[in-house]
C-alpha cells in the first residue's frame, strides 16, 4: 500500500519522536525485583551486610526502568544457579530490549517511511529511464536520486551543477 504525501508526512514525524520515558524502578520495587531473586542461593548477610548488599545493587541497578528489572528477575530466576552479582545483573540487563507499543509503533512508522521511500524512488528512476520526467520534476528531486540517474545514465550533469534528461520522449520513437 503507498502512502500520500499527508500519510508519509505523518508517517516521518512518528519515526523521528523520541520515545516517552519508561517509568523508572523506585527503592520499593527495587527491593521487590531483589526479594524475588532471593530464592536464588546466596551467601547468608547480617543486618549490615544486607543493607550494604541492597545498597550495592541500588547504585549499579536502581537507573533501570522497571520492566528491564522485570526481565532481570525473570532471566535470573530462569538461569541463574546463584543469585547474580551487580555485574551478572548488569550482564543479564543488556540483553533487554524494550518493546512496549511506543516502540512498536516508532519501528513501524520508520518501516513505512523507508518502503514508502524506497517505492518513490523507484518509480523515479522507471520514468526517467522512460523518459517521462519533466525538467521541473527533475529539479525537484533530491541530490541524491540525480546523482543515481546520472550513474545510470538517465540524466546528464552540468557544470553548474543542473541535470537534464538523456533519454526524452521523442527519442525513445
Amino acid at each position: 500500500m503507498r502512502l500520500s504525501n499527508d500519510q508519509l508526512a505523518a508517517a516521518m514525524v512518528v519515526a523521528a519522536a523520541p520515545l516517552p520515558a519508561l517509568e523508572m524502578a523506585d527503592e520499593v520495587f527495587l527491593a521487590q525485583i531483589l526479594r524475588m531473586m532471593d530464592g536464588l542461593p546466596r551467601r547468608a548477610d547480617d543486618s549490615v551486610g544486607g543493607k550494604l548488599r541492597h545498597r550495592a545493587y541500588e547504585l549499579v541497578i536502581g537507573r533501570y526502568p522497571r520492566q528491564a528489572l522485570e526481565f532481570l528477575a525473570t532471566e535470573a530466576l530462569h538461569g541463574c544457579k546463584f543469585y547474580p552479582s551487580t555485574s551478572e545483573c548488569v550482564e543479564i540487563l543488556k540483553r533487554w530490549r524494550r518493546d512496549d507499543d511506543a516502540v512498536r509503533s516508532k519501528l513501524a512508522a520508520s518501516t513505512a517511511v523507508r518502503h514508502e521511500q524506497q517505492a518513490r524512488f523507484d518509480d523515479a528512476m522507471t520514468r526517467l529511464a522512460a523518459g517521462e520526467v519533466s525538467q521541473a520534476e527533475i529539479d525537484a528531486m533530491p541530490e541524491r536520486w540525480k546523482s543515481v540517474g546520472e550513474t545510470r545514465a538517465y540524466l546528464w550533469r552540468h557544470e553548474d551543477g543542473s541535470y537534464t534528461a538523456r533519454i526524452r520522449p521523442e527519442e525513445m520513437l
